[in-house]
């Protein structure tokens, strides 16, 4: 959930940003983009707890839901566990994820051809969406698949830290206690998501660039 809403967000303000170059807007979206990799993942989770859950008392420091799985309650008891990791993996990722999409994009917008539409009359809106997008998509989308692939397998460390029942948390429990089958099984189903991905890529190469042809 976290990583579509990294991608989402992350997609339209860099797109944003890379019509403004040398604006304000450009400018703290590169600092963000610094400051928000510049902290470890799980030291962002140990703050969130610290402020959220000890000195604040809004959320659970434990992301395990309290309530059965077969309560009419439980999937609100559930989104309420997940707030806290969401906002964590949220705040680390999109704006490394803008700043990658604002690079791409503006890349193209460099073009000559894009510099023949703007002499055309064509508008800016039109041409960032319209053509710089469209061509910018092939690097776009791998790193999205990559990034849903690896959302698939399980954020361990933010996992771990939030106790949340994941795939992650399993993977670090089995980790601890060297249960080697576990541990296979969920590399071997990692990788095989991976490959998927892979190919998913490459059907989406030949949509956004005509050149690509399927052998």
């Amino acid at each position: 959930t976290a990583t579509i809403v990294i991608t989402i967000v992350g997609l339209l303000l860099g797109a944003f940003v890379a019509n403004k170059a040398g604006s304000i807007s450009d400018r703290m979206n590169s600092a963000l983009a610094v400051f928000s990799t510049s902290f470890p993942t799980w030291w962002i989770g140990m703050l969130m707890i610290f402020v959220f859950a000890f000195a604040y008392h809004i959320f659970p420091a434990r992301s395990t839901p309290l309530t059965s799985p077969s309560d009419p309650s439980y999937i609100w008891d559930l989104l309420y566990h997940m707030i806290l990791p969401f906002i964590t993996i949220t705040l680390v990722g999109f704006g490394s994820w803008a700043y990658i999409v604002k690079y791409f994009v503006r890349n193209i917008l460099s073009e000559d051809y894009i510099t023949s539409k703007r002499a055309m009359g064509i508008s800016k809106r039109k041409i960032l969406y319209s053509h710089a997008l469209k061509n910018a998509a092939p690097p776009i989308i791998t790193v999205v698949l990559q990034s849903l692939a690896a959302s698939f397998g399980g954020s361990i460390i933010v996992e771990a830290v939030f106790d949340w029942p994941g795939i992650g948390k399993l993977y670090y429990d089995a980790i601890g206690l060297s249960d080697f089958p576990i541990i296979i099984g969920l590399t071997y189903i990692s990788t095989l998501i991976f490959v998927v991905a892979v190919l998913i890529m490459d059907l989406f190469y030949v949509f956004f660039d005509p050149r690509i042809k399927t052998g």
